[in-house]
């Protein structure tokens, strides 16, 4: 299976879509805490096999969000990467943002692990309708 590694800039295109359609302190990114954050999913996948797609966007997720390399909205776009990666990978979710928002909270709260938000956006995959 071909993986998709998440460039950077898209990150940052996420980012600034949000900021231009929600509320949100704008300001720059700091890329270097953003490039070291995609850079530890980089790594899993090259060099510790990391080839579950639920489990990569998880990783971004949470790398993403708990990075704070963005002024805001860093839970946002960290959700919206890893919803992106999976259906770039072809695997589509459609859920309720909130119960999702929730669960970013707690993600970076340390209060779900990673294999754990692999698990629910796994399920919320299987739950589609």
């Amino acid at each position: 299976m071909d993986l998709i590694l998440f460039p950077f800039e898209r990150v940052v295109e996420i980012n600034a879509h949000i900021l231009s359609r929600e509320p949100g302190m704008k300001g720059s990114i700091d890329l270097n805490k953003l490039k070291g954050a995609l850079g530890r999913i980089d790594n899993a996948i090259l060099y510790e096999q990391l080839d579950d797609v639920f489990e990569i966007s998880a990783k971004y997720a949470k790398s993403i969000a708990v990075a704070h390399a963005m002024p805001d909205a860093n839970k946002r776009t960290a959700l919206a990467v890893a919803l992106e990666y999976l259906s770039l990978n072809d695997y589509e979710i459609q859920t309720d943002n909130d119960t999702l928002a929730d669960v970013m909270v707690a993600v970076v709260l340390d209060e779900i692990t990673e294999k754990e938000l692999a698990d629910i956006l796994y399920t919320l995959y299987c739950n589609n309708p």
